[in-house]
């Protein structure tokens, strides 16, 4: 589908959508507990569909009602159990551990580029633990029951792994330990997995580079609340700094979500920001920027539009892993940037970015949400309108965007439909 933007400011409030990476985590954790959970959500993804989709293979009931999700723990796991995370990498990740622990024998695959996403040291920890592989890339089968007291992984990899044993630790009736054999990256997103375990009724320890998960189950709170998403409220925040005024409630202020740090960037930036209940984000001068994306890899494509349009030369660094998201993220998202008319080189782990204009005119969102959503943004500072190929990757994480975009001022047109 190809989608036509114009706009030159974009203003006015938002309620923002429920964090994507909170609402996989609670899934999970309910869909294991005592008894049945609701779960406040007031949007969907096809991220949060294919979790969803997985846990009701693995026998847990969940319904829909209006901004609610009811969930009935699973009881009993089905036999031939068939696994499908389409193109959710954190799907993937977080319930190939859980789903070997339930049952001996699962069967996985997957869509879009997550076959080529990296797995191995999972699968090592998981193979030393009681679980094989039929082949290391998707689709595969899985055999053997996962049990074992002790974990040992990278910790600069992908937290996602660690949040995957962390989650299946208390299924496996002993204590577990996860030792971590090199510093530990993107803590922020495994503090989310421990917060929402403890919400659970799950005692999980972190260490000198061990967790360690105590004996016991998990217990539904009842009812529980997925906190707003920065991830996604980042393309607006930056909207508000571009041009005009945006104002975001839903916010969660002592978030531990790492993409929360877009509010410090945009400030150190230049632009004008409020904080509160509310999060306000005025326009101001914008100068250039120096950005570690260790910690916070999926704001690259919007800060990079951001640094297109500043004063002097924005450098991002420590981004490796963006190479292996639903794109290489470093090359689509330079890609972007030189199709609307700006400049943007490649290195090893990162960009360099030379901020001045945007001219506009056609690229492509390669596949990726936040390539999508990110160069509707820049569009609000394009001599000419912006078209978008692709541009249905946006239902990956917020198929809402378009039409809170033209709630904002903005123009969105579709031109091609195929």
């Amino acid at each position: 589908m190809k989608v036509q933007i114009t706009a030159d400011r974009l203003e006015g409030e938002l309620e923002i959508l429920s964090s994507k990476s909170d609402g996989h985590r609670i899934l999970i954790c309910a869909s294991l507990a005592d008894k049945n959970s609701i779960i406040n959500i007031n949007n969907t993804s096809e991220d949060i569909e294919a979790t969803i989709g997985c846990l009701r293979a693995l026998g847990a009931g969940i319904e829909r009602k209006e901004n609610q999700l009811i969930v009935t723990p699973i009881r009993e796991v089905p036999e031939d159990v068939f696994i499908n995370p389409k193109e959710s990498g954190s799907t993937l990740r977080f319930l190939l551990p859980v789903t070997a622990a339930l049952t001996k024998k699962a069967s996985f695959t997957g869509e879009g580029r997550l076959p080529e996403r990296p797995l191995k040291d999972l699968q090592n920890a998981m193979e030393e633990n009681g679980t094989s592989f039929s082949t290391e890339n998707l689709p595969f089968e899985t055999k053997g029951r996962l049990k074992g007291k002790t974990f040992t992984m990278p910790g600069n990899v992908s937290s996602q792994y660690i949040s995957g044993i962390l989650f299946a630790a208390p299924l496996m009736g002993e204590e577990v330990e996860i030792h971590l054999t090199s510093p530990l990256e993107s803590s922020a997103y495994v503090d989310m997995t421990m917060e929402t375990m403890k919400r659970f009724g799950i005692d999980v320890e972190y260490f000198e580079s061990v967790f360690r998960v105590k004996k016991g189950s998990y217990k539904s709170p009842g009812e529980i609340d997925v906190e707003g998403d920065f991830s996604n409220a980042a393309f607006y925040l930056a909207a508000g700094a571009l041009e005009g005024t945006v104002v975001l409630k839903g916010l969660k202020k002592d978030t531990l979500q790492s993409d929360a740090k877009i509010l410090d960037i945009l400030e150190a930036a230049g632009a004008d920001i409020v904080r509160g209940e509310k999060v306000a984000v005025q326009k101001g001068k914008l100068q250039a920027i120096k950005v570690d994306l260790k910690e916070i890899p999926d704001l690259l494509p919007i800060l990079a539009v951001i640094a297109s349009v500043s004063e002097g030369e924005s450098v991002f660094y420590n981004g490796e892993r963006l190479r292996y998201k639903e794109t290489d993220r470093l090359e689509t998202t330079a890609r972007m940037i030189r199709d609307l008319g700006g400049k943007a080189e490649e290195t090893k782990d990162g960009l360099i970015i030379q901020g001045g204009s945007l001219s506009g005119g056609e690229t492509s969102s390669f596949g990726d949400h936040r390539i999508a959503m990110a160069a509707s943004i820049a569009a609000i500072k394009c001599e000419k309108e912006v078209i978008i190929d692709r541009a249905e990757a946006v239902n990956k994480s917020y198929p809402a965007f378009y039409e809170d975009y033209k709630s904002l001022g903005g123009q969105a047109h579709v031109i091609d439909n195929r």
